[in-house]
């Protein structure tokens, strides 16, 4: 009994190492199961976006077709967008079969995100374009725009499926790599646990068993060690007897028995999963390989083989190294970008499969583009996709082509613009610049309409015009008239004016509107205004003078405050803007009354410019068309300090003429200019 127990206990812990291999196995069998359905998962799910992807392409083409439909039928609304309809439905079913199956296995990714964001995207430009058509309010330039907006989405929704598809190779990889993994454990955890079975079985072995056992436990022994090794179809020894050594032989033949049902039921499933992984990458759209970490050939599907080296089956086969393949391909005339520079481009192509650093073009035929993205395994292998973007590439110079188009649409418009705007500058001359400018800006409408408003109005008029002009020439005349008027206008301009309107050799202004800046502001800057014209009629008769002209032009101006009626006057197909009522007859009244070189205001003007303005009432006036004797006053404007003026006097008035600029005078001058008035004042008063 005392070996028999030490042998049950030698016996036992083999047996227990035994059963928990087994164990194992059935673990790494459900891994590799649940390997299997991701692959499934990931097939199904790589399907869906590549369906997507087409949708998204035919959408693009529908979409560029809104445009010529409009031109042609407008029907946009119509059929064009049926279809787009119709698409987009079909394409939010692939998408919501991809966002389920990610979300069941890991949630919501960054890639699966960016599709959910530009779907969302499509869908507002595709809705906005709806609702234009509804409006029933659409342009050619705002289909253009929709179907550009519309477009950029299905871009950004074509890279963000694309972003996806290489998400899920990655996963699909992953996949691979781990059912390689999972295939290879059974093996490592047969030999580990055999090694430790072999050892305790030598160890107690040696100490228990005699002679009797040593034979029997020596081939159960190597039977043990060569299913261990994965000999698992290796002749065992036949139990001999009921002893504790016949039911090891036994349990081993068991054993032995379930090993290879498990072996054959493992190389069954790899052998499916693996043909699986081969239809998947098969029924991508897209070209896909798979080079190991030595840069040798191992898998492709047929697309790659189409798109990249039609004709070259023969010289790729699994082990070719990669530089073979790109020197083929280079001599095959079938690149673009390498005829004429075979070795220059085989060089490049290679630096770039080395060291992946995101996609790029490649220019097959005669017009056929492929975008080629390679990245590197954790092996040190290089995987590597295959995308035809031809299409793109056509969609690409076709839009470039409506642009240039639509380019050259907006010179014309442009054009238009331009000569609009040369024609609104020469009509503005015909306008004051404050009315220009308020009708430009929306501020004022073009309709007769008026309204009261309290006004500074101003007219001036040339004194003794007619006994000047009769002794000039027309030229001279117009000439000299224009040179007046143009300086007067300047002043009138500077000070804020409104000028209403020449009348012949007068001038009327007013201001107050359409700017104002109150009835006080508006009335000071007037008699500035008048002020200024005064002091310029003083520079301006010099140049006169030198010009031959025998009696230079004097001015008198009135001006009065009151509440007038401004506005359009006319009728519909034409009008002036100007002011009317009994305030403006006054201050033309008062411009009348005034003699040469005076400015003379009404009492309602001085009441508001008293503190700014010196002013001598004068006698009441009776005036054509008032009843009441009019308060005026008259401005010494000698006295006054314009700002940007030149302190100078002068008056220029029958038997009288004197100029004098107070700048221009040294203090010799002043000296001597004082003695010659002062000989001149004596004079008078004695004569």
């Amino acid at each position: 009994m005392r070996v028999r127990n030490k042998l049950l206990l030698a016996i036992s812990v083999p047996v227990g190492l035994l059963l928990l291999q087994i164990a194992l196995v059935n673990v790494f069998i459900r891994e590799l199961q649940t390997a299997v359905t991701f692959i499934s998962d990931a097939h199904q799910t790589i399907e869906d976006d590549f369906a997507a992807v087409d949708l998204v392409a035919k959408l693009r083409i529908e979409v560029k077709k809104l445009p010529s439909l409009y031109v042609s039928a407008n029907t946009a609304d119509g059929e064009g967008m049926g279809a787009i309809l119709t698409l987009l439905e079909q394409l939010s079913v692939h998408i919501g079969a991809i966002r389920q199956t990610e979300n069941a296995k890991i949630g919501a990714s960054d890639s699966l995100l960016a599709v959910d964001t530009a779907f969302g995207d499509l869908y507002r430009e595709l809705d906005l374009t709806k609702a234009a058509l509804a409006s029933g309010q659409v342009d050619m330039d705002t289909m253009l725009e929709r179907a550009i907006f519309a477009d950029t989405a299905l871009v950004d929704l074509s890279k963000a499926l694309n972003f996806l598809a290489l998400d899920l190779r990655k996963q699909l990889q992953s996949a691979v790599d781990r059912e390689r993994e999972i295939h290879n454990r059974p093996v490592i955890v047969s030999i580990v646990i055999g090694g430790l079975t072999v050892v305790m079985l030598l160890v107690f072995t040696w100490l228990v068993v005699d002679r009797y056992f040593v034979t029997r436990l020596t081939a159960l022994s190597e039977s043990m060690l060569a299913i261990a090794g994965g000999e698992l179809r290796t002749e065992l020894p036949k139990p001999i007897g009921d002893d504790e050594v016949a039911e090891m032989a036994r349990a081993l033949g068991v054993f032995r028995d379930t090993a290879v049902e498990v072996e054959e039921h493992n190389l069954r499933e790899v052998a499916e999963a693996r043909q699986r992984l081969i239809d998947a990458i098969e029924s991508i759209s897209e070209g896909f390989s798979l080079y190991d970490q030595d840069d040798r050939f191992v898998l492709s599907n047929r697309r790659y083989l189409e798109l990249m080296y039609p004709g070259e089956n023969e010289v790729i086969k699994p082990g070719t190294p990669f530089i073979n393949v790109v020197r083929a391909a280079a001599y095959s005339g079938n690149i673009h970008e390498a005829k004429g520079r075979e070795d220059d481009w085989i060089a490049e192509r290679m630096a770039r499969h080395i060291d992946p650093k995101g996609a790029f073009l490649q220019h097959n035929g005669d017009d056929f583009w492929i975008e080629v993205t390679e990245y590197k395994t954790a092996e040190g292998g290089t995987v590597a996709t295959y995308n035809d973007i031809t299409d793109q590439k056509q969609s690409e110079q076709a839009l470039l082509e409506e642009k240039r188009r639509t380019e050259e649409a907006n010179k014309a418009v442009t054009q238009k613009n331009s000569m609009l705007e040369g024609l609104s500058v020469k009509l503005a001359k015909y306008l004051s610049p404050q009315v220009y400018s308020s009708i430009f800006r929306g501020e004022q409408s073009v309709e007769i309409a008026s309204k009261r408003k309290k006004l500074t109005v101003a007219f001036s008029d040339i004194a003794g015009f007619t006994e000047t002009t009769d002794k000039l020439e027309s030229e001279e005349l117009t000439g000299l008239l224009n040179n007046y008027l143009t300086e007067m206008s300047n002043i009138a301009l500077e000070h804020g004016a409104t000028i209403d309107k020449y009348i012949g050799d007068a001038i009327m202004i007013f201001f107050g509107d359409p700017e104002s800046r109150g009835p006080q502001e508006d009335a000071i800057a007037c008699v500035n205004m008048s002020i200024a014209m005064q002091r310029r009629i003083g520079e301006l008769q010099k140049d006169w003078r030198s010009r031959g002209i025998e009696k230079p032009f004097q001015i008198r101006i009135g001006i009065n405050t009151g509440y007038c009626t401004v506005g359009n006057f006319g009728s519909e197909d034409r009008m002036d803007y100007t002011i009317i009522g009994n305030e403006v007859n006054l201050a033309a009244r008062l411009q009348t009354v005034a003699n040469p070189g005076e400015i003379v205001i009404a009492h309602e003007t001085f009441s508001l410019v008293q503190d700014e303005i010196t002013a001598v009432e004068g006698q009441p006036r009776i005036v054509k068309g008032f009843e009441n004797p009019i308060r005026n006053y008259i401005v010494n404007h000698f006295q006054q300090n314009v700002e940007g003026s030149t302190p100078e006097v002068t008056v220029n008035k029958n038997g009288v003429r004197i100029s004098i600029n107070l700048n221009n005078i040294s203090p010799a001058d002043r000296t001597e200019t004082t003695e010659i008035i002062r000989d001149v004042l004596k004079l008078l008063r004695e004569t």
